[in-house]
C-alpha cells in the first residue's frame, strides 16, 4: 500500500493564500468560536466569504505591441474578480486551516494560555496547508521569554529529549523542584523524571508490555518523535493501536508513522486491528489534505473493509463531511465512489439506517444530476 501524498501546485497554491488570508484575523477567535454554534459558524463564515469577495486581479486588455511601446496607463487596468469555482475552493482551504488551529489550540491547552504568544510567527505549516506541530512545537521552547517550566513542559510532551535535559540543566533549584511538583504526572513523565533524577538511560524499546497503554496515550504529541526509535512489529503496532484508540492524535502525526512500516509491519497491523481502530484509521483519510487520496487507500485496503467498517466510513462522510455545507462538493463525488465501491455487499443492510439510507441515495442522485448537467444530458 502507497499513501505517500503529493499535493498538487494549485493546492499549496490554495493553501498559501488561505494561510494569509487567515492571518488577518484574530486566531485566539479560533480558540472557542469556530465552528461551535450557530453564531460563531455564521460570523465567522461570513467573515471569510467577505475577505475572499475582497480579492480582485489586476489585468491588462490584451494587444500586441513593440517592445519599445510606452507603459499602460492605470486606467487600462481591469480589476477582475475571482471565479466563482475558486472563491469555493478557497472558502474550503481557509476553513480546513481554521479547523486546524483550532486543533491545535485544543491539543496545547497546558501551554497556550495567554494571547501574547505570537502565534502567526510560531505556527510553522507543510506546504499543503497543516501544522508541522513538530517545528511549532521547537518555535515554542526556543522562546525564552516564555517560563521555562512550561517550555519543559512541551519537551517532555514531544518527546525532545534533547531539550528535556537542556531545560532541566538549565533551571533552579526552585523552578525545579516547582516543574516537579506542577508537571501533570503521566507514565510518560515519570519516565523523564526517572532519566533526570537518577540517570537511568531513555530505552524507548525497554517499555514494559503492561504499561504501554498508559505510555502510548500519554505521549500522542510526540507520536512522530517517539515511533522512529521503536523497533518490531509488535511494538509500532501497539503504539498506532493505543493512538487509534485515544481518538486525539492529529492526523498528520498517524499518517507520518504508519509512511515508515514496511510491508511486513504493515500487514502485521492491518490484519491485527479491531474494527473500531480500523475505522478511525480508515476516516483519518477523510481529512484535509487527505482525502484527495481517500479513494485510493479504499481500494488498496479493500480486502480489510467489512460490513461494519463499510458502515462506520459511509456513516462519517454523510453525518460529519457532508453534513458541513461548505465542504459538500468536495465530499459528494468521494462518497458516490466509495457507495459504489461496496454498495452490492453491504447496501441491503445499510437500508435498516431509514434516514441514513435515504440521505445515502440522495447524494447518489445529486451527483448523477451534477454529472449530466455538466455533459448536457
Amino acid at each position: 500500500m502507497i499513501i505517500n501524498v503529493f499535493p498538487s501546485l494549485q493546492l499549496i497554491a490554495y493553501a498559501r493564500i488561505a494561510q494569509g488570508i487567515l492571518y488577518t484575523i484574530d486566531l485566539g477567535r479560533l480558540k472557542c468560536t469556530f465552528l461551535e454554534g450557530e453564531l460563531g459558524d455564521t460570523e465567522f463564515i461570513q467573515l471569510i466569504a467577505k475577505k475572499i469577495s475582497e480579492i480582485v486581479l489586476p489585468t491588462y486588455c490584451s494587444t500586441f505591441s513593440r517592445l519599445t511601446a510606452a507603459r499602460r496607463k492605470p486606467e487600462d487596468v481591469l480589476i477582475v474578480h475571482l471565479p466563482n469555482e475558486v472563491k469555493q475552493q478557497l472558502r474550503v482551504t481557509v476553513i480546513a486551516l481554521g479547523l486546524e488551529i483550532k486543533q491545535w489550540f485544543e491539543s496545547h491547552r497546558f501551554i497556550v494560555i495567554g494571547d501574547n504568544y505570537d502565534l502567526r510567527n510560531k505556527l510553522s505549516w507543510f506546504s499543503f496547508g497543516v501544522i508541522d506541530r513538530l517545528k511549532t512545537a521547537r518555535n515554542f521552547i526556543r522562546d525564552e521569554d516564555i517560563e521555562v517550566g512550561k517550555r519543559f513542559h512541551l519537551a517532555c510532551e514531544y518527546c525532545f529529549e534533547d531539550d528535556v535535559k537542556m531545560l532541566w540543566r538549565n533551571m533552579s533549584t526552585h523552578e525545579g523542584s516547582d516543574v516537579e511538583r506542577q508537571l501533570l504526572r503521566t507514565r510518560s513523565t515519570e519516565l523523564w523524571f526517572d532519566t533526570l533524577l537518577l540517570n537511568i538511560p531513555r530505552n524507548w524499546d525497554k517499555i514494559l508490555l503492561n504499561e504501554r497503554r498508559n505510555f502510548f496515550y500519554g505521549i500522542y504529541l510526540g507520536m512522530r518523535s517517539v515511533f522512529a526509535l521503536l523497533r518490531g512489529p509488535a511494538m509500532r503496532y501497539q503504539c498506532i493501536y493505543f493512538a487509534l484508540g485515544s481518538g486525539v492524535v492529529h492526523h498528520y502525526d498517524l499518517y507520518s508513522c504508519i509512511c515508515l512500516l514496511n510491508s511486513a509491519e504493515l500487514n502485521y497491523m492491518l490484519t491485527r486491528l479491531p474494527t473500531s481502530e480500523f475505522c478511525e484509521l480508515l476516516t483519518t483519510f477523510l481529512q484535509w489534505p487527505f482525502q484527495l487520496m481517500f479513494i485510493d487507500i479504499v481500494n488498496d485496503l479493500k480486502r480489510h473493509i467489512n460490513k461494519d467498517i463499510f458502515h462506520d466510513g459511509a456513516t462519517c462522510i454523510l453525518c460529519y463531511k457532508l453534513g458541513m455545507e461548505f465542504y459538500d462538493h468536495v465530499y459528494i463525488g468521494i462518497f458516490k465512489r466509495f457507495w459504489n465501491l461496496f454498495s452490492a455487499k453491504y447496501e441491503d443492510d445499510f437500508k435498516k439506517e431509514g434516514k441514513l439510507y435515504t440521505l445515502a441515495n440522495m447524494y447518489c442522485i445529486s451527483r448523477k444530476i451534477m454529472m449530466q448537467e455538466n455533459i448536457g444530458i
